[in-house]
């Protein structure tokens, strides 16, 4: 909550900076027309997707895991966030963000191969789930005519969390968009490459007595580089947008994307 009033205060001195010649060297853009400079944002966003394994530790005496491939990893997103962006060139868009998230994320051991149980005793499910304080930041390449755009957006996180769980997770997304302009209207067609990186550390209870406190640590990698994405948005006027974009393959995710520009 810290970091979200830090960067209202630091937006709210921009109102008065509409005119500071932004974005700079206007005349590549010839007679179009250029959104307003600065823009403050709201986005609420969800994703579910699987993870591979590509480190896991425990303690547990006599206790082994075959191949890590057959644990199955799931993962799911919910994710809010206050959005600051400036137009830097005609084609240049540069924006900060700072938000809340909840993860929850479910390891699931039931078709692993463990050896050194007693028979009739399994290692269940993992669960791990935290809130966090998410920080990033990136730019957008857009070109575009009154009729069509395109554009490339790419974006840096990084999530603080707290909890009983040691917990990293770095994210890097590269969208890609191509659409149409109608009447206000905004339609695009798309994708979403997504690199996520989550390292964990804790203690496992397994429910076992006697192996109720079992040391872990993991790592995880989005299994999935890619997947699709339509979206559509419509400007009510030159200073507020609103924008949908459902994603959908192997990964699906949706936003919500609320816009003022000055």
């Amino acid at each position: 909550m810290r970091g979200l009033i830090l960067l209202l205060a630091t937006l709210l001195p921009l109102s008065s900076m509409a005119d500071s010649g932004l974005p700079f060297l206007k005349d590549m853009a010839g007679d179009r027309d250029l959104p307003r400079p600065w823009g403050i944002g709201f986005d609420f966003y969800t994703m579910d997707q699987d993870y591979d394994i590509t480190n896991l530790k425990f303690v547990l005496p006599g206790v082994s895991i075959g191949n890590p491939e057959d644990i199955a990893v799931s993962n799911e997103v919910k994710h809010y966030d206050i959005q600051a962006d400036a137009w830097i060139l005609p084609f240049l868009n540069v924006f900060g963000i700072v938000g809340r998230v909840s993860i929850d994320t479910l390891v699931d051991f039931s078709e692993a191969d463990i050896q050194g149980l007693p028979p009739g005793i399994g290692l269940g499910t993992l669960p791990v789930s935290f809130n966090g304080t998410v920080w990033g930041g990136g730019f957008t390449l857009a070109y575009g005519s009154e009729k069509w755009f395109t554009s490339v957006t790419t974006t840096f996180t990084k999530t603080s969390t707290s909890g009983d769980l040691d917990s990293k997770v770095n994210s890097t997304s590269v969208q890609p968009r191509i659409g149409l302009l109608r009447n206000g209207f905004r339609f695009w067609v798309g994708g979403m490459y997504l690199d996520t990186d989550e390292e964990h550390s804790g203690v496992f209870d397994l429910g076992i007595p006697g192996l109720n406190a079992v040391p872990f640590e993991i790592e995880l990698k989005s299994k999935d580089s890619w997947n699709y994405a339509v979206g559509a948005g419509y400007a009510f006027n030159d200073r507020f947008n609103l924008s949908l974009e459902a994603g959908f393959g192997n990964r699906t995710h949706s936003l919500l994307n609320l816009n003022m520009r000055f």
